[in-house]
This record gives C-alpha cells, structure tokens and sequence, in this order.
C-alpha cells in the first residue's frame, strides 16, 4: 500500500510508507522514527474516515502527517481533502508545494507520482477558482477601504479580481466621512463575479452641509454705554455761538457794503466835497470800522461759542462714570474772551 494507492495490500502500503517518509526532504533534517511512525499512522488513520466520509477529520490528520515528514505523498493528500472540503484556494496551495519540493536521492515512484499527480490536480484547481471583481463608485480609491471575509485588500489591488473559495462571503466598504456598505455573494466554481458598490456620504458630512452648517455665533459687540445728558451751558454756549455768527455775517456785510461805497464815491479816500461833508464823511468811516470789528469780534466769540457746545456734547461723560468728564467751558470776561478745559485725568 502506497500513499496514491490506498487498495494496495497493508504490508507493503506500509513499508512504502516508511520508506517515502525516510527520503521526503534530503535539504532538511530527517525525520526522526517517531515522526515517520506517527505519519505513517495519521495517513492510515486519516484515509479511513476519508473513506468513511468524515473528510474534516481525515485532514486534520493528513495535515499533521505532512508536518512531520513533509513528503509529496502527504501533501497530495492534504490537497485532495481540501479540494473535497470545497478549500480550493488551500487545495491549489498545498498541490502547489508538492510539485515544488526538493527532489530527493533516489526518490521512489510514489513520489515521482504524487508530483505529476499534485501538478494536474493544480492545473485543475486554477480553473475553478472563481474570483470576485469588486467596483466601488462614490469615493477615490485613495480614500476607500474594503474587507472580505474580514481580510483587508491592499487599495493597489482593488481593481484587480480577487480569487476566493466558492461559497459565501461578505465584502465591507468604507471610506472616511462615507456610509459604511455590506454586500453579500456567492460564489461558483469558475465563476468571475462582479460586485458593484456604491458608497454614500454620511448625512450631515458633505461639503454643501459643512459649508451650510450653522458656525459659531458671531461675538456680540458691546452695548453702547449711556451717556449723561448735553448740560445746559452746551446748549447755551451753542446757541450764543451760533447768534453771534449770524451777527457776524451780518456785520460782515454791512462792512462790505461801506467799502463799496467808499471805493465808488471816494477814490483814493478823497470824498467829493459836493456830496459829502465832513460830518458825513466821519460817517462813513465809523461805519466802515464798526462793521469790520464786530464782524470779526463776533466771529471769534461764535466759533468759541460752538466750540465750547461740541466740546460739552462729545466730551459728556457715561453715566457710569464717577469722575468729572473733560470738556470746554465758555469764558467769558470783561478783559478776555474764548474758552477752558476742564476735568479730571
């Protein structure tokens, strides 16, 4: 009895066996006659519940074989368990590994048939893995983030279909500030499925709603402070002010007029003796110097005037203030007119 050949007679499947596990992997070290024993009775073992229909169990067992003495015998027979349990993708593998062991001195045919064996079984296997195709609309690629199976795919090999076992899996797409989306599908053999996946924003975190959402409010300006009334010499000053403005312009005009009236009937100030006397002409003159020093008199005493208002009007303290608010006062005296500033620093 050889490992390819379970109906051969005991005695010799068991000697073949020995021998197989003694020349598995010349570059590695030896199995030990306790490693070769227990391998031989795991495959003995293990091929009884395969053929009793427990295939799960019976890889446990060709699983632990192949990892004491790692022959092609051995993984041949973990591949066809897998391939039995529907593990394609771990089928394909451990085929593959068979074909590419390290080829021993004087390997016996048992081998060299487990190889050709394991070769055509991966030839196989490549056909009916199925693959998923998985196409995610909605974000970039550089912000996407996909699971199957709960295994992350690198974002490199997201366009690229992606060999799974047949059966059921679940895929998981997320992306930061999108919806998280689940698919489920399943898979047959040789099967080249596509799943299409469309991400949506999570409500509330899109650029239209960061731009509409309500910000802090804007900091509220300080209440204007009251301020104590105008006082009444303001309003007083103002309204002298202005009067003697008014006389001013007035003055101003009537000195005007004396000018004229003097450049016209007294050129080069030498009055004709026919219209005018020397009364008369005294007259004139007074006028002429009256209305030009009370125009200018009142002038001053006006602008002092609402100077001295605007000062009272601007300069009035608030009415929380305690101290005494800086402001100008009208002055006036026999000997001097204008205006004083007063208040505490």
């Amino acid at each position: 009895m050889n490992f390819l050949r379970p109906r051969a007679p005991r005695a010799a499947g068991i000697a073949l066996a020995v021998l197989s596990v003694a020349v598995a992997l010349p570059a590695r070290a030896e199995p030990s006659a306790a490693d070769r024993q227990t391998a031989r009775t795991l495959l003995i073992e293990g091929r009884k519940k395969r053929d009793a229909g427990d295939v799960a169990a019976a890889r446990a067992d060709f699983q632990a074989a192949h990892a004491l003495v790692r022959a092609p015998t051995t993984g041949l027979d973990l591949a066809r368990a897998d391939e039995a349990l529907g593990h394609l993708l771990e089928a394909r593998e451990a085929a593959y590994e068979v074909v590419h062991l390290p080829l021993g001195k004087d390997e016996p045919p048992a081998f060299t048939q487990a190889r050709a064996a394991a070769a055509a079984l991966v030839e196989q296997l490549d056909a009916r893995i199925p693959s998923l195709v998985l196409r995610v609309e909605g974000a970039s690629l550089d912000q996407i983030e996909a699971r199957v199976d709960g295994q992350p795919i690198p974002r490199a090999a997201l366009p690229y279909p992606r060999k799974l076992n047949p059966g059921r899996h679940e895929v998981v797409v997320t992306a930061p500030g999108f919806q998280t989306e689940r698919r489920e599908v399943a898979l047959k053999e040789a099967e080249r499925a596509p799943v299409e996946v469309r991400i949506a924003l999570v409500p509330g975190r899109g650029p239209a709603a960061e731009a509409s959402a309500p910000g802090p409010p804007p900091p509220e300006s300080a209440p204007a402070e009251p301020r104590a009334p105008v006082p009444l010499w303001a309003w007083a000053a103002g309204g002298v002010g202005l009067a003697a403005l008014a006389g001013s312009a007035a003055f101003a005009v009537d000195h005007a007029a004396a000018r004229d009236r003097v450049e016209q009937d007294c050129p080069g100030s030498v009055c004709d003796r026919r219209a005018y006397d020397l009364e008369s002409m005294e007259a004139l003159r007074a006028r002429w110097n009256r209305s030009l020093g009370l125009s200018v008199t009142l002038g001053a005493v006006g602008l002092a005037g609402v100077g001295a208002a605007l000062g009272g009007i601007l300069l009035r303290p608030g009415t929380g203030d305690e101290r005494a608010a800086a402001s100008l006062v009208p002055l006036v005296t026999p000997t001097a007119r204008g205006v004083v500033w007063q208040g505490a620093f």
